[in-house]
């Protein structure tokens, strides 16, 4: 065993500094080409977010882990969603069973920032787009994204349930101000397992985008019975995104938006095959009141979620319904700012089978359903003390309804963060704060005939949080240190009376880890990035025992040479001693084996004769690596790449 993790942790070793050479070795020949070109700049701890506090602070003032993924990083690293964007510019944990996070049918891919599953919250211009616990990231075309906020770290405070490990924001580009001209952009892209079709128009009142893609079957996508025969097929996907932006009014913006994703998934377990057809829809509506001149900001949103699976033998759907209602108080001269708000929720689910209950004869083709409804009231003071030094105490009141599989309950969820700006370049930073996860409203609709549990409670867990920011006209570093500690964590167990499953809470989850991501200008042609987080995941059993439950190491490096017309970005993505697989080598639930490491390198070249013309060919899983994905031990997909052409008018 040592040999092996000995040998895997040289070969990792060799791949990076391979990678972190490179501009090294180019310096020379670079600098004398660049000698004529614009002076150096700066990165982005200078960008503007507004997720972490609800209020504009740069990311060198904000006392958090924040992020910001541009349209420009999207485009010139050749990410086809938001899901591996996230995945890899944050160095985050992610479950998955295609690399763009696909979802099949019941199946859904999610980001797991900093480990926590389910505690990762996915916002579009700041409204939840969630449903059933489940965060989707893939309902926008990429090209209608103007950047991705992204804040690691407790956050319930200001956003509610599900913000534990963090929180995505991603912000849609916005109709043209004042511009009465039609602007927009057509795209088309084909590979060897990819193409897709797209289309974006923006006036000045109106953006809309539109994309098509289709991804080619995976056959032997994850193995059969004791590994030695093929277990799934992912079949004939295709996905369609739509969304669109109209400004309304002045501060008042409707926005739209839909995924509808349709394959087949192959299933053999030593009996032959068998096909589960899956036809997966999800709407995002919102109408959004955002005055910076009265602080007033109102947000209703609408979320649907439908999906048929089993050749339509199971249905389900849902929505999820919220309002959110703050105003913003300037104190103290505008020095200091109080937060004060209130949002209502709703989520609700139901499943129908046919009546032969072929695939779930428990459900007996009932129509079965499941909701409840969240109140809170939030406030967050931010007072500076000094010129320097500045702090944020916020509290948020939850109140949540008595449904079939959960009780009533209470919260008080109080955060207190610090940060002291060392001078003009550097700043230090504390974090402290509680946070929980409600059960989904379709708990224990797949597992079996369960009894409902009317006392389970949400899980909650406090963060505690420090770090430092640093950031010239050269470099950038961020550094963090973290502990998330959690408790009554969500556990299936068995009723003797019954023989039926119900979920319960008592089990604990915790992680302490180190993250750090450094940013090098080499000069004008040349970037260098490297990201490391060190984490210790681990997850208590139900007999008391501890396991680890994700990759303790994740590595995320690269380099980027621009030109002129020309720009070429090379990186490495990496999970290093992953958690144990799911099933056993057997094939049954013991688990006797951990999941390999994971590596993914990806080259992206551009070119732009033109303003409005660009080309572009990126290729995937260079090493040609077959690692696994997830858990269940899905494999990722071949070596592929894809050629892409966007025509602006």
């Amino acid at each position: 065993m040592e040999k092996k993790l000995t040998k895997g942790m040289l070969m990792t070793a060799l791949i990076y500094g391979t990678i972190s050479m490179v501009p090294f070795g180019a310096v020379a020949h670079a600098e004398d080409a660049a000698a004529d070109d614009a002076a150096l700049q700066g990165f982005n701890l200078d960008q503007i977010v507004v997720t972490a506090t609800r209020t504009e602070k740069s990311i060198l003032e904000t006392p958090a882990n924040a992020s910001v993924i541009t349209a420009k990083d999207i485009q010139d690293k050749g990410y086809l969603s938001v899901f591996e964007a996230v995945r890899d510019a944050t160095q985050a944990n992610a479950h998955t069973y295609q690399e763009d996070g696909g979802d099949y049918g019941g199946m859904m891919s999610r980001i797991r920032i900093r480990g926590i599953d389910s505690g990762t919250l996915v916002l579009i211009n700041g409204i939840p787009a969630t449903h059933g616990n489940y965060s989707t990231v893939s309902t926008i075309p990429m090209s209608q994204i103007e950047k991705i906020e992204v804040v690691k770290g407790s956050n319930s405070v200001l956003y509610g349930a599900q913000a534990m490990g963090g929180v995505i924001n991603v912000i849609t580009k916005k109709p043209g101000e004042g511009d009465k001209k039609v602007h927009g952009d057509v795209s088309g892209s084909i590979g060897s397992r990819y193409k897709d079709f797209g289309l974006n128009v923006r006036t000045d009142i109106v953006n809309v985008g539109y994309k098509k893609s289709w991804t080619s079957d995976f056959y032997n996508a994850a193995p059969g019975p004791n590994g030695n025969m093929p277990g799934v097929n992912l079949l004939g996907r295709q996905k369609e995104e739509i969304y669109a932006d109209a400004k309304l009014a002045k501060d008042l913006t409707l926005s739209y938006g839909r995924t509808h994703s349709k394959g087949t998934y192959q299933t053999n377990y030593g009996f032959g095959w068998s096909d589960d057809y899956n036809d997966y829809k999800f709407n995002t509506y919102s109408l959004l009141y955002d005055s910076k001149e009265t602080g007033w900001r109102v947000a209703a949103g609408y979320n649907t979620r439908s999906v048929k699976a089993r050749d339509y033998d199971l249905k389900y759907s849902g929505y999820n319904a919220n309002l959110d209602v703050q105003k913003r108080f300037k104190l103290n001269q505008g020095k200091d700012s109080l937060l004060v708000g209130f949002d209502v929720k709703r989520d609700s689910m139901k499943t129908k089978t046919s009546p032969t209950g072929m695939y779930y004869p428990w459900l007996g083709g009932t129509e079965r359903k499941n909701g409840y409804t969240t109140y809170s009231l939030f406030q967050s003071y931010d007072h500076k003390f000094t010129d320097k030094f500045s702090m944020i105490l916020g509290l948020r009141e939850f109140w949540v309804n008595k449904s079939e599989n959960q009780g009533r309950d209470f919260q008080l969820l109080p955060q207190l963060q610090g940060l002291y700006k060392l001078n003009d370049t550097s700043s230090a930073y504390f974090n402290i704060g509680k946070s929980y996860i409600m059960p989904s409203a379709d708990t224990g609709f797949y597992n079996g005939p369960i009894l409902p549990n009317t006392d389970l409670k949400p899980q909650s867990g406090w963060t505690y949080e420090a770090g430092y920011k640093f950031e010239n006209e050269k470099s950038s570093l961020t550094a963090d240190v973290f502990h998330m500690d959690v408790k009554d964590r969500f556990y299936w167990g068995m009723d003797t009376l019954s023989g039926k499953s119900i979920l319960l809470n008592g089990k604990k989850w915790k992680n302490t880890g180190v993250e750090v991501n450094y940013k090098q200008k080499i000069n004008d042609n040349f970037d260098f990035n490297l990201g490391v987080t060190v984490q210790n995941p681990k997850l208590q059993a139900n007999d008391g025992t501890w396991g680890q439950d994700t990759a303790k190491y994740i590595l995320n490096v690269g380099t980027n040479y621009h030109k002129n017309k020309f720009m070429a970005d090379l990186r490495l993505f990496s999970y290093l001693k992953r958690e144990q697989a799911f099933y056993g080598r057997d094939g049954s639930y013991t688990r006797d084996h951990k999941l390999k490491d994971y590596h993914d390198m990806t080259l992206s070249v551009t070119y732009k004769p033109t303003s409005m013309d660009t080309f572009q060919l990126t290729g995937y899983n260079l090493l040609n690596r077959k690692d696994f994905i997830n858990s269940y031990e899905y494999y990722t997909a071949p070596a592929r790449y894809v050629f892409r052409y966007e025509r602006k008018f």
